[in-house]
């Protein structure tokens, strides 16, 4: 198998002398938010909170992240993985402020900005594309120093996000179905003929066990989140013309078709056809939605599948579920805390997503 071997050590913390002084302070036991960020000059980050809203640390890395996954095997740590096409992942001790290791795909593959470890803390999946053949990819390596061990057919074209199931083996894979190339990367190459889904692997074998397919052909299926039933829920952006009115969220659960979340016409038109994370609150029945493009983070009651209420957060992407609440970010430099407060964090924009790191 062609990969890239991951870099550890001085190469590693050598990106930190590159892109500038670290900044970092000790920080107190206890749970962690973590996000990819950038400031007005365009650096790029990786940066953590506790939930006073104090910064914990910022700490430099080569290009813009996406996805940050907690280790499940190193209290404090955490993966980024770099935003579409991403050809960098870094494992960082927030904590410490510095990263200790750094991983890269195959010389011909590309990161779609996700990962997930698997439930066991064995094995680090992420989600790429074959840049050759346009293929969506399921990677899989091991914990410990990143090193490929198997690859699967994803099921699909543009495998962003990636989640398990409850049962430990089967993962659920939003396939966008949006070719792309690094070649031309702000380029949808395919929009007539895309073909999200929504499939099902059992991650021991590399079977797709099932697979489903919104609505309608454009309708990209592009983010996860999953309750503590098994009940999966999907975020979509709407790749089509922007008179068509569609639900841009659905839930689903066992053999049938995708399910329509319930909200009004009206809503679906507020959301402008663009969804970025979801997080499920499992105390509280809970499922946000944060919708950037139209300044707000919805809120969902996960027993009826139906809209509760909104919260205007300018920019508002990212969101997690700490011991707190749901928390979310935005790329305005904002956290939210629900009702308790506001933290506006001087020259960072937050990414799309956000992170519980367990310290």
């Amino acid at each position: 198998m062609n990969r890239r071997s991951f870099i550890l050590g001085a190469t590693a913390l050598g990106v930190l002398s590159a892109f500038g002084t670290r900044h970092w302070f000790k920080a107190a036991q206890g749970q962690l938010l973590a996000g990819a960020c950038s400031d007005s000059q365009n650096n790029h980050y990786v940066g953590a909170f506790d939930q006073s809203g104090k910064l914990i640390c910022q700490v430099p890395i080569a290009a813009r992240g996406h996805g940050v996954i907690d280790h499940p095997n190193k209290p404090g740590h955490g993966l980024v993985i770099g935003r579409s096409p991403g050809y960098v992942a870094y494992e960082v001790d927030f904590i410490q402020g510095s990263i200790r290791a750094q991983l890269s795909p195959a010389q011909d593959h590309h990161f779609y900005g996700h990962g997930q470890f698997s439930p066991d803390g064995q094995y680090f999946i992420t989600t790429e594309q074959n840049v050759t053949t346009g293929q969506g990819l399921i990677v899989i390596r091991e914990s410990q120093h990143y090193q490929v061990v198997a690859q699967y057919d994803s099921g699909g074209i543009g495998p962003h996000e990636a989640l398990f199931l409850p049962d430990g083996h089967t993962l659920v894979i939003a396939n966008g179905g949006i070719l792309t190339h690094p070649d031309k990367p702000k380029a949808k190459l395919n929009l007539d003929t895309m073909a999200p889904n929504l499939s099902y692997m059992d991650i021991r074998s590399g079977e797709i066990i099932n697979s489903t397919t919104p609505s309608h052909h454009q309708l990209s299926i592009r983010h996860l989140a999953i309750d503590s039933s098994g009940k999966v829920y999907g975020g979509m952006q709407y790749q089509g013309a922007n008179t068509e009115l569609l639900p841009l969220a659905f839930s689903h659960q066992g053999a049938g078709p995708l399910q329509p979340l319930n909200a009004t016409a009206a809503l679906w038109r507020q959301m402008q056809q663009y969804t970025a994370s979801l997080c499920v609150d499992n105390a509280s029945k809970t499922l946000a939605i944060s919708c950037p493009r139209s300044d707000m983070i919805t809120f969902w009651d996960i027993t009826t599948d139906s809209f509760i209420s909104q919260v205007q957060l300018r920019d508002g992407a990212g969101l997690a579920r700490a011991s707190s609440g749901i928390v979310a970010t935005s790329g305005k430099g904002k956290a939210w805390f629900g009702d308790k407060s506001e933290q506006v964090f001087s020259n960072i924009r937050w990414d799309n997503h956000l992170a519980l790191i367990s310290s």
